[in-house]
């Protein structure tokens, strides 16, 4: 929205316009446009009268000329150099009344949105969540702009320009001004994408599945890297570079970027997850046994184990047991074992002249009876 920097006051009846603090219709407009509390005023950058003070010199040397010559009677000469003189005068008049009229323009922040303010002309507010802003030069790396121009549109016609020749420190009020719209209209866009809506910026519209330009779609699988410097944006499609639009043609253009960003490296991602599955072995064949040449050991002999701590003699060691009817025999006494290898018999507890070599073990399952 717009208003008129002068407004009809006064006493009744005289019909006398008076001019209004600029300060006073700033206050209404912010009011107005419910801009909230007031944040910070960026007033115009100092400015430098050398360029206006050199066209005059130039334009007074020209002038002494062309009266030496009119008095010694050289007019034509005289007109030459007086029309030379017109050029850097008329340099130094329009210069001059520029800075004189930038001298009252002022940028003030607020809230919830801003006002742009210039002598002689409307002031034009604005409110973050429905501002359009587009900057000709994006900076990178922190790196102060060469050019930091912006153009404000709003609802209602309401437009504004101005750049960092215009109003001092430029690089805060750039970095301010885009940040507040970033953060209220991005959360309104990722909402639309996620719903399955196609945002437009300009030339440009985003949706969930591509990137579309003058009516060729580029699906976000096949974008590599999109580039904003230079003034252009461009995009990397299968290692191709693809050249789009100027960065002064897309609107809000970090939004545009964020979102972009997002879709392209979602996408990427999916991708690369999709491949890494592809690669992997299916569960079936992963899980299968490598083929043992060993005997298999059922479940029950794996219970059967002996508790740790028993002794568990050999398998060679253990005798087969005797057929039915024969006794067992077992010594009374160990046997010792000498360096030899000789193994000594046990002597008999039942006296020096019984030994059990000699009794026959048929005679002694009988006896036994």
């Amino acid at each position: 929205m717009t208003t008129p920097s002068t407004v009809k006051q006064g006493e009744i009846g005289t019909g006398v316009p008076q001019k209004v603090p600029p300060s006073q219709l700033i206050h209404l407009m912010a009011e107005y446009q419910k801009l909230g509390t007031h944040r910070q005023t960026f007033l115009p950058a100092p400015a430098s009268d050398t360029f206006v003070r050199g066209c005059g010199i130039v334009a007074g040397g020209f002038v002494t000329v062309g009266a030496i010559c009119a008095v010694v009677g050289a007019y034509p000469g005289a007109i030459a150099v007086g029309l030379l003189a017109l050029l850097p005068a008329s340099s130094a008049l329009f210069w001059g009344r520029r800075n004189r009229h930038n001298r009252a323009a002022r940028l003030d922040l607020f809230e919830f949105g801003m006002t742009v303010y210039r002598s002689g002309e409307k002031i034009a507010g604005f409110r973050w969540d429905s501002a359009e802003v587009r900057q000709q030069v994006i900076p990178f790396q922190n790196s102060a702009p060469s050019d930091y121009s912006l153009a404000m549109y709003g609802p209602g016609g309401a437009e504004a320009a101005f750049d960092d020749t215009l109003f001092g420190d430029a690089r805060d009020w750039g970095r301010a001004i885009q940040s507040a719209v970033t953060a209220t209209q991005l959360p309104r866009a990722v909402a639309a994408i996620d719903d399955g809506a196609t945002v437009d910026f300009g030339e440009i519209a985003l949706n969930l599945e591509a990137l579309t330009f003058r009516g060729k779609t580029f699906a976000w699988e096949h974008i590599q890297l999109i580039d904003a410097r230079s003034g252009l944006v461009r995009m990397k499609v299968d290692g191709n570079w693809v050249s789009l639009t100027p960065v002064g043609r897309i609107p809000n253009f970090y939004i545009f970027n964020e979102l972009a960003e997002r879709l392209r490296l979602t996408a990427a991602a999916e991708l690369s997850a999709a491949e890494t599955t592809s690669a992997q072995p299916s569960p079936e064949i992963a899980a299968a046994p490598a083929p043992s040449e060993g005997p298999e050991v059922s479940e029950t002999a794996e219970l059967e184990r002996p508790a740790a701590g028993t002794e568990v003699e050999p398998a060679a060691a253990k005798a087969e047991p005797p057929a039915s009817g024969t006794p067992v025999i077992e010594p009374d006494e160990p046997r010792t074992v000498e360096a030899t290898g000789a193994v000594d018999k046990p002597q008999d507890k039942a006296g020096p002249n019984s030994s059990r070599d000699s009794v026959n073990p048929a005679d002694m399952s009988t006896a036994t009876k």
